[in-house]
């Protein structure tokens, strides 16, 4: 019995070594996102890839999004003798939004011409979103964290830049609700709060590989 255990947890170890080195970094990307429960952030994202053929791909996408939003008085003002302006802020309240999308992707290229295609993307995860928020003047802070499940589409181009390189751009869409607080009413009817995660974005960045 102990043989047979230990047998299995090699088996499966390799297993993993063999998943681990099938999928490779294969994308950096950079861009915006605007959600419409949070407004317009920066997204960040790279892919770890595994190549079905010349064109397509499926593997793992994490993506990071970023959102900071300060409400800031001008006060005062002075005309320094030296030609220097000099303004005194008062800052009331600041807002941040950090997202961490992770979704399991399929890429297709589709050549047109020799250095030229289209790009596109689909994608299914989870997203897990936190949002703090700072009120200076009521010196009060809130801290939240939400979760749910979102889908990611994308269509592009891309140009290519070598043998094994593509810089690409795309319009993107993400979907999802994220949620917290679950809970019931005292009739028993599930209750939740969400924030609506879903807005269009566009991304640049380069492509390893698919050529």
């Amino acid at each position: 019995m102990a043989g047979r255990s230990l047998f299995c947890t090699l088996a499966l170890i390799m297993s993993l070594t063999q998943v681990h080195a099938q999928f490779s970094p294969s994308a950096i990307k950079i861009g915006f996102l605007n959600p419409k429960d949070t407004a317009a952030g920066l997204l960040m994202g790279t892919e770890f890839t595994y190549d079905i053929d010349e064109t397509v791909q499926l593997g793992i996408a994490p993506n990071v999004f970023y959102k900071n939003f300060t409400r800031k008085t001008a006060v005062a003002a002075s005309d320094a003798p030296i030609g220097v302006n000099e303004v005194d802020v008062l800052q009331e309240l600041e807002y941040t939004s950090a997202a961490l999308p992770i979704f399991a992707v399929m890429n297709v290229l589709i050549p047109s011409s020799r250095n030229y295609g289209y790009h596109f993307q689909g994608g299914l995860g989870w997203t897990f979103l936190y949002n703090h928020e700072k009120n200076f003047a009521a010196d009060k802070s809130k801290r939240r964290f939400y979760s749910g499940f979102s889908w990611i589409s994308s269509l592009g181009l891309y140009y290519r830049l070598g043998s094994r390189s593509t810089l690409i751009g795309e319009l993107l869409y993400h979907s999802g609700r994220v949620k917290r607080n679950k809970s019931e009413t005292t009739e028993g009817l599930p209750v939740w709060t969400e924030v609506n995660f879903s807005g269009p974005g566009i991304r640049f960045g380069v492509r390893f590989g698919l050529m």
